[in-house]
């Protein structure tokens, strides 16, 4: 079991307009429901923060480590410790919340 400290971070901020026109009205319903489904079938070594993207000048995913931010390169390291591609890891997230969105929404 990895302790807390050990686990990264990823902060993944969703763009409201990707849950469609009226996205910005359920953006952090869905924000906090999206936490919770990922966190429930994530990796150990993963924690979520599912966050609304408001502020278009912050990225879109960032990685932390005990509180401290990572690089994508540094990201990278830490996923290669577990054998997980960072490529990959961002495909799965995209394809886990797409299906997200359409659970959210009954699809």
């Amino acid at each position: 079991m990895i302790p807390e400290s050990k686990k990264m971070t990823v902060i993944f901020r969703m763009e409201p307009g990707s849950l469609g026109p009226d996205g910005a009205q359920y953006i952090n319903e869905f924000c906090e429901f999206a936490q919770m489904q990922l966190q429930a079938c994530s990796e150990p070594y993963i924690r979520w923060t599912i966050v609304p993207r408001l502020d278009k000048t912050l990225a879109e995913m960032e990685f932390k480590l005990a509180s401290k931010k990572l690089t994508t390169a540094k990201a990278a390291q830490y996923l290669a410790v577990f054998s997980e591609d960072l490529a990959h890891f961002e495909e799965q997230l995209e394809n886990n919340l797409e299906a997200i969105i359409n659970q959210y929404f009954g699809r």
